[in-house]
């Protein structure tokens, strides 16, 4: 049958949520610390984390394998240890620790009972993307502080170097958000919604086009009155699916978002098969990701009769 309650949709299938300083059971790392000048690092200890990264960034390649995922999770945190002032590779981790959550150990989940591993994972995520953000521009953490949440105003200080720390950031706190609860989504979800309109305007095609990718679930998913507009979903899956259709995410979510809420069958079939019959080599940078995605597609099709009148 058709999903009936939007609100609910909102919580189950989106994670739509805001980046915001407190609440939701977690604390920003900017209220935690504030940025300071770090230490030098000496040159046995550059020695050592370019060595831990080389490791992290070869275990990378290999993400696919949640063993070497983990590895190169292990390594970046122990060259980070010697070095907290590299935000790329704070940010790095960031997405790497999204991937184990989104990636690997969310396909644990059982309906009433979200793996509890992913959900600290995806935590970790959004701690380390805020660190690559606090080391990067002590600026806008000094703002966040003030205004105790992030808003046009922080965001205005960042620029394109910023983008993949709130990417990620977002990303994840999204899908921690959902395992948290209704009332956490409540609370978080415009100040995502700004951060991400400023990651498009920075770079409208960062990760394959990623905020349109966002924008297009955000106005299938939610309710008229709170800005949904199938039209405008429609507009932003069919920029990131024309600039980068090899990779399946944006297939995935065109098909449980807008052609779910479309009550478009046909669409959301074709979109999925897509995806379970493609090439997951086609965008070699993210063969892993696009794994990850095929057993999503797998994952809604075997759904589509409860999505359906």
């Amino acid at each position: 049958m058709a999903r009936s309650n939007q609100l609910g949709v909102i919580a189950a299938l989106v994670g739509i949520a805001s980046v915001g300083c407190g609440g939701g059971g977690r604390t920003a790392a900017w209220e935690e610390t504030t940025a300071q000048g770090a230490e030098p690092v000496s040159a046995e200890q550059q020695s050592q984390k370019d060595q831990l990264v080389a490791t992290g960034d070869a275990a990378w390649e290999q993400r696919q394998d949640e063993a070497q995922l983990r590895a190169a999770i292990d390594a970046w945190t122990q060259a980070l240890e010697l070095d907290p002032a590299d935000w790329q590779l704070w940010h790095r981790l960031s997405r790497a620790q999204y991937f184990l959550a989104d990636g690997h150990l969310a396909f644990r989940d059982q309906e009433d009972a979200p793996d509890p591993e992913a959900t600290a994972m995806y935590q970790a995520a959004v701690t380390s993307a805020e660190r690559s953000l606090q080391v990067l521009s002590p600026a806008f953490a000094d703002q966040v502080r003030a205004r105790e949440h992030v808003d046009e105003a922080a965001l205005a200080v960042l620029d394109a170097q910023a983008v993949p720390a709130l990417y990620w950031r977002s990303a994840a706190l999204g899908k921690w958000a959902r395992r948290d609860g209704f009332a956490t989504l409540l609370a978080y979800k415009d100040e995502i919604r700004a951060i991400m309109t400023r990651v498009l305007e920075l770079d409208r095609d960062f990760f394959f086009a990623g905020p349109d990718r966002y924008f297009g679930a955000f106005f299938a998913v939610a309710p008229a009155y709170a800005g949904g507009d199938l039209e405008r979903s429609r507009q932003h899956f069919d920029y990131t699916i024309s600039r980068y259709p090899g990779y399946f995410g944006s297939h995935v979510l065109y098909a449980v978002e807008y052609a779910v809420k479309a009550q478009d069958r046909a669409l959301f079939e074709r979109e999925l098969r897509l995806v379970i019959d493609g090439d997951p080599n086609v965008l070699p940078d993210v063969r892993a990701e696009n794994l990850a995605e095929q057993r999503k597609a797998q994952q809604a099709l075997a759904r589509a009769d409860s999505l359906f009148e």
